[in-house]
């Protein structure tokens, strides 16, 4: 946990059990409750293993086909020690750390002239069963063909022979409780440790935990923003009042302070944003019409359609439905309306706006930002629209 806190602290979420046999750390089912992959370790195989570097590269190379999904998958492939060493070149090209654990076969053995860091197991195993067929019906076979043989045998591929006779014999739904805890393991794992704790993975490492677990991206909570945002651009002046009298001399009429905010709301009208977007965005605009703000609704795509006041209730159409461009209402905003503040509901899916906004400014983006998002004015937030 202190040399590697992701891979201390999974393990530590992982039941374990001895067991005997003649591989020192492997896979099996836990059937106790709901079915779930343990590690068994071989006592006497673990303690002939001759230094800590060894035994943490045995580990980690075990979870490393768990964050794969390796022993989940093994049904789906006829050969069975060509998918382990498939499976085994995954996690070897992947070089986290200096062991190897005795495939002794190379991918230039079979012709695969590089490894490629993002390529999937069935990549790996259709080029190995390619060469195994063709190969055994050979009268004057390659060499690499007794490596296999040999690999076949190995105690690298005797690790994975739970994957075949006993995880494959289980049931879908069981293997998706078990593909559904080890997300979650996963999950809580990174949440626990940090990001920071995997910025020296490959990356294509880190890309498969990133497109597995979508909700790593940070949560914001989009309507919290809004309040904040739309609450810090207010003005204030003093009123009259003949309800309440002076606290200072006692005499009337008395002056209380009056808050006034005029908000521009622009709505991307273009044909990438649904209709049944506006809902949840409207129920929000009514919140903030209803704490006493102006509001003026602006329907634009690559020009103004429409523009009118707020009365608390949403429209039952929207005009336009064309390209996309930011520039019109906010020039509109700059020479005509000049609010107190500027929010923009959009996909975010338009060129990058060229004028200069002289009015704070605040994105609501209803898709996450892509490559192109390039603004540099305002503050945006991805709304999570129900």
């Amino acid at each position: 946990m202190l040399s590697d806190p992701f891979w201390g602290h999974l393990l530590s979420g992982i039941p374990k059990r001895l067991v005997t046999g003649s591989v020192p750390v492997s896979w099996g089912i836990e059937e106790d409750n709901l079915p779930s992959l343990q590690l068994c370790i071989e006592a006497n195989s673990w303690s002939a293993l001759d230094s800590d570097e060894l035994k943490k590269a045995y580990i980690q190379h075990e979870l490393l086909h768990l964050l794969f999904h390796h022993p989940l998958d093994a049904h789906h492939f006829h050969f069975a020690h060509l998918f382990d060493l498939a499976c085994d070149w995954i996690i070897e090209n992947l070089k986290l750390n200096n062991s190897s654990l005795g495939t002794k076969i190379s991918l230039a053995d079979i012709g695969i002239s590089t490894a490629n860091p993002t390529a999937q197991v069935d990549m790996y195993y259709r080029a190995l069963e390619q060469f195994w067929l063709t190969q055994i019906q050979s009268a004057s076979p390659h060499p690499s063909l007794q490596k296999l043989e040999e690999y076949k045998n190995s105690p690298a591929c005797h690790a994975h022979s739970a994957w075949h006779q006993v995880i494959a014999r289980l049931s879908q739904a069981e293997k998706d409780i078990i593909r559904a805890g080890i997300d979650q393991l996963v999950s809580s794992t990174v949440e626990r440790v940090g990001l920071s704790a995997i910025a020296h993975w490959p990356a294509a490492l880190r890309l498969l935990l990133e497109d597995r677990q979508p909700h790593y991206r940070p949560v914001v909570d989009w309507r919290r923003v809004l309040r904040l945002f739309a609450g810090r651009h207010k003005k204030t002046y003093l009123k009259n009042t003949l309800r309440r009298p002076s606290k200072r001399y006692g005499t009337t009429p008395g002056i209380r302070i009056q808050q006034q905010q005029n908000l521009l709301v622009v709505l991307d009208t273009s044909a990438s944003i649904q209709a049944v977007q506006f809902d949840s965005f409207f129920s929000e605009i009514y919140q903030l019409w209803r704490l006493g703000a102006r509001i003026h609704v602006v329907e634009c795509d690559t020009e103004i359609r429409r523009d009118y006041p707020y009365s608390g209730q949403r429209p039952a159409f929207v005009e336009g439905r064309g390209g996309s461009s930011f520039d019109p209402p906010i020039r509109w905003a700059n020479e005509t309306f000049q609010p107190d503040a500027i929010l923009y509901f959009t996909d975010g899916d338009a060129p990058k706006l060229q004028l200069k906004s002289r009015f704070p400014l605040i994105w609501l983006l209803t898709a996450p930002k892509s490559k192109k998002w390039e603004q540099d004015q305002g503050i945006s937030v991805e709304l999570s629209l129900s």
